[in-house]
């Protein structure tokens, strides 16, 4: 069977782990995977010409810079129409999925955040529809979408635990870690003042920040505060660096809408893990016993010295992450039930 799957980029993180991981996995059930992205991207701004050129023409840089990136899209719908299955990652273009649905082939929508907030609740109920199924994230994406579907499958994020394991720890201090993309960083401003004030009480202790760029949240000395590039053959070592790895989320309806990637990668690690009890972490911290929760200054102040002091809480957060991801949020768990899915969909 050969699957189409529209993607936003190759080094997106939503299209990396929704889709991407999970090529070679499905080939070995029959299952081909041929994933595309297009140029321009769907968030890419217009260009100075185009701005440039609204001031000769009064057209709009927006509707143009739309224009361009449907136009490019073209000769891959064309070719859409010799695979079996679509398999499509959040929303590509602005109406693009009504451009899909002409083919006549099965859609399927895959979403893993409360993406009608950002991109519109016309545009994503829309997918909803037409979708032949659609696959959310966790149990809040799929209750959304029951209001426009009744084909509706949860799969979570999951984590590939051939790539993310846990490493033997090193002799090294302290360190509280976070990894994620440079555009989430501003998650940490309300634990900053914590992370700040830990570091002056332990003078031997460090926080690490893994993203694609360091932001201006931190100031990185080198020693105490530090940016590691990420890379993907990095990312292993770098999460297996940290001493706890935290996720703070605010309690919107957005944050709701997370699948706790950042806190499984973590646990996948044998890292204890330091979470704002907001939507799926707060499910996956119950059910797993991998670490704390904190939702202000003192309270996340107050983890980082009890998972820092407490060697027997720290051992069991430790020792509860691997197994409990490994059984419930692993690549390996879910690529059958994501070839069955795929198989039932296509009739192949």
């Amino acid at each position: 069977m050969n699957v189409f799957s529209p993607i936003a980029s190759f080094s997106d993180p939503a299209s990396r782990y929704r889709i991407l991981q999970y090529r070679h996995p499905l080939a070995k059930e029959g299952i081909h995977l041929h994933c595309r992205s297009y140029k321009p991207e769907r968030n890419t701004d217009p260009p100075g010409w185009m701005i440039g050129l609204r001031k000769f023409t009064g057209i709009n840089e927006w509707r143009i810079n739309n224009l361009i990136k449907i136009a490019g899209r073209l000769p891959l719908l064309i070719k859409q129409s010799q695979y079996d299955l679509i398999w499509q990652n959040r929303l590509i273009l602005p109406f693009s999925h009504s451009i899909e649905k002409k083919w006549k082939k099965p859609f399927v929508f895959d979403f893993d955040d409360a993406i009608w907030i950002n991109e519109g609740e016309k545009q994503t109920a829309a997918a909803f529809r037409e979708a032949a199924m659609v696959i959310a994230g966790n149990d809040f994406l799929a209750e959304y979408a029951s209001a426009f579907t009744s084909r509706i499958r949860i799969i979570p994020t999951v984590v590939d635990t051939n790539a993310v394991y846990p490493l033997e720890k090193k002799d090294q201090p302290f360190t509280i870690g976070w990894i994620g993309s440079a555009g989430n960083i501003n998650y940490l401003e309300p634990v900053k003042p914590a992370i700040l004030e830990f570091l002056r009480l332990n003078p031997d202790a460090r926080f690490v920040l893994v993203s694609s760029a360091p932001g201006n949240l931190f100031p990185f000395d080198g020693q105490r505060i530090i940016f590691r590039p990420w890379t993907p053959e990095s990312e292993n070592e770098l999460i297996n660096s940290f001493s706890v790895g935290l996720m703070p989320l605010p309690d919107t309806e957005y944050s709701k809408g997370k699948c706790s990637f950042k806190m499984l990668q973590y646990m996948a690690c044998a890292v204890p893990v330091l979470v704002s009890p907001v939507g799926t972490n707060k499910k996956i911290l119950n059910e797993s016993q991998s670490g704390l929760s904190a939702s202000d200054t003192s309270s996340w102040l107050a983890g980082l010295q009890t998972l820092r002091s407490d060697f027997s809480l720290y051992a069991a957060c430790s020792g509860n992450g691997p197994a409990y991801t490994a059984r419930n949020y692993s690549l390996k768990e879910y690529t059958p039930v994501m070839a069955a899915l795929l198989h039932e969909l296509s009739g192949k």
